[in-house]
């Protein structure tokens, strides 16, 4: 049974804004107030031109947003201070609707603002407010009016920092800029200024179109639950170059023509065993720009629009078919490694492939042709050449394998990798004869026998081998050699030290023994 004993008085602290904020750098609070002016130009219909004006006065130690969006009414301003709060609608197309972004960034950067609006023609009104007023618990802010400002304008003025602007942190927003409005920046009559200088936009689609692979631009619909379109353009293809140190590969998401998150590798994605694979420089060609636009409520962004939030429903439903897209390029990425020059970026032309989606919750593929087969490996393509024989002379089998394994060993990044390549050869040419005397010609000769008759003396092998396999003289005095040169490294004071030329030596000298032999093909 319930009774009510009286009521919780359940408004915030306002020391709230300072404990929220350990999150937003320079950054991404700039970036919101730069959402807040072009929300505001959204909701006037995008009909005139905006400029967004953002100084950072490193003498003074002031930074100032301007921007001529068209200005808050009277009744907008309680949108600037009170949590929860916003001007725009869940069903806007525009980039704020958590109430709290510009709090907590201009909270973030400073301890003194002063922010000036002028609605259309209207009057000019300000409101300011510092840590005084953060100390107080009273939720009232004095209005004032003020001489006039350009009509339409709004002018965020922050002193007091609690950075210090520095030439790095204003080139490192420079770029952060460039990269997140790109999409905004290419509309007709949008302008982004930083100390007066226009921002140009970056973007991210430098493809290569290897034939058959090509970029692919899916697009379509996605119907939500809520029963709301969110139009979807999905541009997934190889990069014409590699960027594993920048990390500058991945999937991109934009919301409404701003830039969430940028490169994302993150199991997510499908960056993990089993899908497209761990982050690695073998994947760096992998490319996916997720771009979406609808109802700001169906963006997956997280509050701060910094990164996706892969619980939202919308990122959930395209889950599934994107981690498939990111697989099927990744594949591609790591098969080609090795020839990226040929087979990738010397495919530097071409056009991005039309992929209409009916609607995204039900698209299960990407519509890729199979991956090409990759190439065969030596050990692969030496037992594929040998096969029948092996299955008739099982005893072959580790003679064109121990050619492979030299190779192979002999590429390593062992600083002795030659001389336990040439030491491996060796052991190979004495088991091809013992091979041949036990198998081929059946000599009945007991392990006690088979050791005198291999023992290497004097740079020479006894008369015996000789007799029973015919070989041109030739031939043996090179056999001879390479056993020779063992030796003398093996039981030698010095460390062993194998030229490449030595090693390919005693490869051409095996192989040759094999197919004489054996009629066992180890070329490469």
């Amino acid at each position: 049974m319930k009774h009510q004993v009286g009521t919780l008085d359940a408004v915030p602290s306002k020391r709230l804004f300072l404990s929220i904020i350990a999150d937003y750098d320079l950054n991404k609070s700039i970036c919101e107030l730069i959402d807040n002016s072009f929300d505001v130009w959204t909701r006037n219909g995008r009909r005139n031109s905006i400029e967004i004006n953002i100084t950072l006065n490193k003498e003074q130690g002031v930074i100032s947003v301007e921007d001529n969006a068209g200005g808050l009414s009277q009744n907008e301003l309680k949108y600037i201070v009170s949590p929860g709060h916003t001007g725009s609608s869940s069903t806007d197309q525009t980039i704020g609707i958590f109430g709290v972004g510009t709090k907590r960034a201009v909270v973030a950067l400073a301890s003194d603002i002063q922010i000036q609006t002028r609605y259309k023609k209207e009057q000019t009104y300000q409101v300011e407010f510092d840590d005084n007023w953060l100390d107080d618990e009273e939720w009232i802010l004095p209005l004032f009016t003020v001489g006039d400002i350009d009509f339409g304008s709004t002018r965020v003025e922050l002193k007091k920092l609690r950075i210090i602007i520095t030439d790095d942190l204003i080139e490192k927003l420079h770029n952060h800029l460039r990269k997140t409005y790109g999409k905004l920046l290419t509309i007709n009559n949008v302008y982004l200024k930083l100390n007066d200088k226009i921002i140009d936009p970056e973007f991210f689609d430098n493809w290569s179109y290897p034939p058959n692979y090509e970029p692919r631009r899916y697009h379509g619909i996605l119907t939500t639950d809520k029963k709301r379109n969110i139009d979807v353009e999905v541009i997934a293809g190889l990069s014409n170059e590699s960027s594993p140190g920048a990390g500058e590969y991945g999937v991109y998401f934009y919301c409404n023509d701003r830039l969430v998150a940028p490169a994302m590798k993150s199991f997510d994605v499908g960056f993990t065993k089993g899908q497209a694979g761990l982050p690695h420089p073998k994947l760096s060609l992998t490319k996916v720009i997720v771009s979406m636009q609808g109802d700001a409520s169906e963006m997956p962004w997280n509050s701060s629009k910094s990164d996706i939030n892969v619980k939202h429903h919308v990122f959930i439903a395209l889950h599934d078919w994107l981690v498939q897209v990111v697989k099927e390029y990744a594949t591609l990425s790591r098969l080609w490694m090795g020839e990226w020059p040929d087979k990738v970026f010397s495919h530097d032309k071409g056009s991005i492939i039309d992929v209409p989606i009916e609607n995204f919750i039900n698209v299960k593929k990407s519509f890729l042709p199979d991956p090409p087969k990759s190439r065969m490996r030596l050990a692969e393509k030496i037992a594929k050449k040998n096969e029948r024989l092996s299955i008739r002379k099982p005893w072959t089998k580790g003679l064109y394998e121990g050619v492979v394994a030299s190779v192979t060993l002999s590429k390593q990044p062992l600083s002795q990798a030659n001389w336990l390549a040439y030491s491996l050869l060796g052991i190979t040419l004495k088991s091809a004869l013992k091979e041949f005397v036990v198998n081929e010609i059946n000599c009945n000769l007991s392990d006690q026998d088979i050791k005198k008759l291999l023992n290497f003396k004097n740079g020479k092998l006894p008369g015996k081998i000789k007799e029973l396999i015919t070989l041109p003289d030739l031939l043996w005095g090179r056999v001879e050699n390479i056993l020779h040169r063992q030796e003398n490294l093996l039981y030698s004071r010095t460390t062993p030290s194998v030229s490449p030329n030595e090693f390919i030596e005693a490869k051409e000298v095996t192989s040759e023994i094999l197919k004489k032999l054996f009629k066992l093909d180890t070329k490469d």
